[in-house]
């Protein structure tokens, strides 16, 4: 049962997160294909930056207990997961001009990461839709 319990836990976790990415990604293409037509490779480029960007928030309210869509309080788990978030999203920037690709920023984008994830709902509540 306790198994049980813990699984819908993190299925709502992982639900909350997913479905910040597809919010974020909504957005951008809501917001875009008016303006930009036609320009698909950029789009599809802003799409995986904003998905990376919608699983951070995601993370963080998911995994944050001050947030109302929390399935968990987990700090570290969520510290650790928007590092890894912060440096996937320097990394889909960067890929947009490979020659110019430097590690340091990667690491960069991990610690920017961190921070986010470590304060978590204190600044992403103020995210506005």
């Amino acid at each position: 049962m306790a198994l049980q319990a813990a699984a819908a836990k993190w299925f709502r976790v992982l639900t909350v997160i997913a479905l910040s990415g597809v919010i974020f990604v909504v957005g951008v293409v809501l917001y875009s294909v008016p303006i930009n037509p036609g320009k698909w490779n950029a789009l599809l480029r802003a799409v995986v930056l904003f998905a990376v960007l919608g699983a951070l928030y995601g993370t963080i309210a998911a995994l944050d207990s001050r947030s109302d869509f929390a399935g968990v309080d987990h700090p570290k788990t969520r510290t650790a997961l928007c590092s890894l978030l912060g440096a996937a999203a320097v990394f889909v920037v960067w890929s947009w001009a490979p020659a110019s690709f430097n590690v340091a920023w990667l690491l960069g984008g991990a610690i920017g990461g961190a921070i986010l994830g470590w304060f978590g709902w204190r600044w992403a509540k103020y995210v506005d839709f």
